[in-house]
């Protein structure tokens, strides 16, 4: 596609979409981070993830988005209470969740006759335009986006065949896989909807999208389409897939809003208003926020560190992402932990596969 065609499309997408973000879950596997945060607003690579899918709502063309709440509001509302990144965000508070259909009914007055979802747990690079220009030519009442990438394995194929349409959903007894399947690929959250289907979910009553809207579209033949997209698609709805996923956005360099501010030191390496020399041994992955403090003697290897965050003498700190303030004293064993904000690891303690609160730990 030229560029022409592709500013086109962007015009088009936004001038008859309107971009809608589902952030109003409780993010349960991720407790203790989600205690005081809701999920779309935790730290990745240093800012509130939101920031993300809002930079990637803006560079589609898109001025507006609503963005549904409900657990710990606060934190959302406290990040953006200005246009960010040329897209003005307009909220809709639910009393209780109304699932990811039910959260765009409750506001279908305000959407335009279609509408790009999009779950506030994800930071992606797909181009959105070739999923509209597939819809649109399909005359499919819903298009999915799917990722095919090997790293999402894990999460169940949707089937689709030739035209795109989709012939088997997994887990919701509906479609069945076939012959005539030429792709498969995970559901990424990303989908553009047309207003009749939201009209299918009851008024003010919790409902899901995938069970049972479009298990019923499935059901009565109707056309439901998924399209695979290029590009890389990360969720962080696990303590793991949260280490993972910064770590490897890290490697691949592939989010420029979150090295605003920082300076290169090599291959998915960096760091800003260091206190100090970096320790010999800091190997990428790396990001290391202002005034962290890093000891002599220490080992720091893919990291994501935030701002005025200390490591003591001799600790080794792996595969880790630490929060603001926190603190991991000397000699310690950190590996693939999250240190939450302010959150302290004593000194010789050892911690695997944690999440640390801001409470000591006793020395293990």
């Amino acid at each position: 596609m030229s560029i022409e065609d592709r500013v086109k499309s962007r015009g088009a997408l936004a001038c008859n979409c309107t971009a809608m973000v589902l952030a109003a879950g409780y993010g349960t596997r991720l407790q203790p981070m989600t205690s005081t945060l809701a999920k779309a607003v935790v730290p990745f690579l240093n800012r509130p993830l939101l920031d993300y899918t809002l930079d990637w709502l803006s560079r589609s063309g898109f001025t507006k988005a609503i963005v549904n709440l409900h657990h710990r509001p606060e934190s959302v509302r406290a990040c953006y209470r200005e246009k960010q990144f040329g897209v003005d965000v307009h909220f809709s508070h639910e009393e209780s969740i109304l699932g990811t259909a039910g959260g765009p009914r409750k506001v279908l007055e305000r959407l335009g006759p279609r509408v790009l979802i999009v779950n506030g747990d994800v930071a992606t690079t797909i181009t959105p335009e070739p999923l509209w220009e597939h819809h649109s030519s399909s005359g499919a009442l819903a298009t999915m986006a799917l990722h095919a990438g090997p790293a999402w394995r894990e999460f169940p194929g949707i089937k689709i065949d030739k035209d795109g349409g989709v012939t088997h959903i997994p887990g919701v007894g509906a479609g069945k896989s076939g012959a005539g399947d030429v792709a498969s690929g995970c559901f990424t959250g990303i989908h553009i909807v047309e207003r009749e289907v939201l009209m299918l979910a009851p008024e003010n009553k919790f409902c899901g999208i995938v069970d049972p809207i479009y298990a019923r579209l499935l059901q009565e033949r109707l056309p439901l389409h998924g399209f695979v997209v290029p590009g890389s698609w990360y969720e962080i709805g696990t303590p793991g897939r949260y280490v993972f996923c910064q770590l490897e956005a890290l490697r691949r360099e592939e989010f420029p809003l979150a090295f605003q501010g920082y300076q290169r030191l090599g291959s998915g390496s960096y760091g800003r208003e260091l206190v100090g020399p970096l320790p010999a041994h800091t190997c990428p992955p790396f990001m290391i926020d202002k005034q962290v403090k890093l000891e002599e003697a220490s080992l720091i290897s893919g990291v994501v560190i935030g701002s005025e965050a200390y490591v003591g003498r001799g600790a080794s700190v792996l595969n880790s992402v630490l929060m603001k303030r926190a603190k991991i004293g000397a000699g310690a064993y950190v590996e693939r932990c999250i240190i939450l904000e302010d959150g302290v690891v004593p000194s010789g303690a050892r911690c695997v596969n944690q999440v640390i609160a801001p409470e000591v730990l006793k020395k293990t």
